[in-house]
């Protein structure tokens, strides 16, 4: 009897024993992930981001081909702010947008790459974008200019180079961030990169307060005017403007 019951338990041993290094292997392989901060071939992937480095979902993220016009791929970040989107070969660079309510107005803001270097679809890359309401764009593909608003001067008369606008930033900054006071002279008519968000301007020259209004706005003209910034253009988005008129 003790022979025919050995081979059918050794027999049960090694299966139980086959079955448990299986299991074994396949929780390992399920757990394994890969690097997020390494390119995968055919994947663009990465990460968006506000001022203060926290997570922004539905960020449009956009996948240009450098080679042909309006060729391109499009997605959204996830709820941790992450994309990934799948590329056929090619050349290809990275943009993003994000949506902000501000001062009773909808901006479409601009995100900053961490490398605009264009890259081959087949090798795949890694970029990440992160929110800025100030400072210089990367100067690759059109990204030319600011990511702060323009403040353009219409002083009628007065010599523009000599007009001091003084900004007092009004709450907190677009992107939640605290304001500085800008006190500056406009060049050729122009105040560039000035952060996005709400002040209150006036105007001087040689210390002497000027006028001041918004244009194309029926404001009449006073000591102080406070506003926010719009759309440079009709349906523009990612660059924005102030238009402050000056009198005596």
């Amino acid at each position: 009897m003790a022979k025919t019951f050995v081979p059918t338990i050794v027999a049960a041993i090694l299966l139980c024993a086959v079955m448990t290094l299986f299991s074994c292997t396949q929780s390992a392989t399920q757990e394994v992930s890969p690097d997020p901060g390494r390119p995968q071939k055919g994947i663009v992937s990465g990460s968006a981001t506000d001022a203060a480095g926290k997570p922004l979902p539905n960020a449009t993220i956009v996948v240009n081909n450098t080679q042909f016009y309006n060729h391109n791929v499009l997605g959204e970040t996830d709820a941790k702010g992450k994309y990934s989107l799948s590329l056929t070969p090619g050349s290809w660079y990275v943009r993003g947008t994000t949506k902000i309510r501000f001062d009773n107005k909808n901006y479409v803001l601009d995100l900053h790459p961490d490398s605009d270097a264009p890259f081959a679809g087949t090798e795949g890359a890694v970029r990440n974008l992160s929110l800025r309401i100030a400072g210089e764009r990367t100067g690759q593909f059109g990204n030319d200019g600011f990511y702060g608003g323009q403040i353009e001067v219409f002083a009628w008369g007065l010599p523009t180079e000599q007009i001091m606008l003084n900004l007092q930033p009004v709450g907190n900054l677009l992107d939640g961030s605290t304001g500085k006071p800008i006190t500056a002279k406009p060049q050729q008519s122009y105040l560039d990169n000035v952060p996005l968000g709400k002040y209150t301007v006036t105007a001087s020259i040689g210390g002497q307060f000027l006028r001041v209004r918004v244009r194309n706005t029926g404001q009449e003209y006073g000591a102080a005017v406070t506003a926010s910034f719009d759309p440079a253009y009709t349906g523009a988005e990612g660059r924005y403007k102030l238009n402050i008129e000056v009198s005596e």
